[in-house]
């Protein structure tokens, strides 16, 4: 019997393996399991809400590209949606060309930003972003001026400053041709990114404590990426996280 694996199922069994000595949660610990999806079915629905963009599953892979007609990224929701403030998430990826791979946190029910939007995760090949999107670039006064076509340049220049402390943007630098996981905390006014277990970016805004939270996805640039092994759990405090802050941003040089 040929016991030989496909060279994607393949890669999927090596990082599964390597992935499992991975360091613990840094901010936060893990309670009830919300969300999971390995992509062992066929189709995005009904686990997945497709927005834009193209969505393929194959092998348990999921690979997703941005549909350069839509002009705007790829994006889809976890399906049903469902309400978390402080939580954890984990996943496997791999940039394949894409310009960015964003975890998004919403509240469709929020109606003073744009869409609901409420916090964000950018990968890029060379950094990360923890982005407050509820008072930053997605508040409806904000993102109305900052697309009004008359608006010019400098204008824009100008508005962005007013919002420069509602993201934080943290150099990385990726193995493109190789799977990477990545884990999103959110515990109170605080994110916390890291990938392959080293502490990437970290980030504090009030919008980050929004309390009603109710979808989770993703959003895409460029083509592709690839993604797997999708977890949400909802998060607690970790009792001594106040007392080993300060040494965490320490190093990702950070000010406390």
């Amino acid at each position: 019997m040929n016991h030989r694996l496909s060279p994607a199922l393949l890669c999927v069994f090596i990082t599964s393996v390597a992935f499992a000595a991975d360091s613990p949660p840094v901010m936060g610990m893990t309670g009830k399991l919300l969300y999971e999806d390995d992509f062992s079915h066929a189709e995005m629905a009904p686990q997945w809400r497709v927005g834009m963009g193209f969505w393929t599953i194959k092998d348990g892979v999921l690979t997703v590209a941005e549909n350069p007609a839509n002009k705007h990224g790829a994006y889809a929701y976890a399906n049903p949606g469902f309400g978390y403030k402080d939580m954890i998430a984990e996943y496997s990826f791999k940039l394949d060309g894409s310009t960015n791979c964003d975890l998004k946190m919403e509240d469709s029910n929020y109606k003073e930003a744009h869409a609901g939007h409420i916090i964000r995760a950018s990968i890029t090949p060379k950094a990360v972003t923890l982005g407050d999107s509820k008072y930053g670039s997605m508040e409806n006064k904000f993102y109305a001026k900052y697309n009004d076509p008359k608006a010019t340049p400098e204008e824009k220049k100008k508005l962005s400053a007013t919002i420069k402390d509602k993201s934080a943007t943290f150099k990385t630098s990726l193995e493109l041709t190789q799977w990477h996981k990545a884990r999103v905390e959110v515990v109170g006014d605080e994110m916390l990114i890291s990938i392959d277990g080293k502490i990437e970016g970290y980030f504090k805004s009030a919008g980050v404590d929004h309390p009603t939270k109710n979808l989770i996805g993703f959003t895409i640039g460029g083509k592709s990426t690839q993604l797997d092994n999708f977890k949400v759990w909802e998060a607690t405090p970790k009792p001594d996280w106040a007392a080993k802050r300060a040494e965490v941003l320490a190093v990702i040089g950070k000010a406390p």
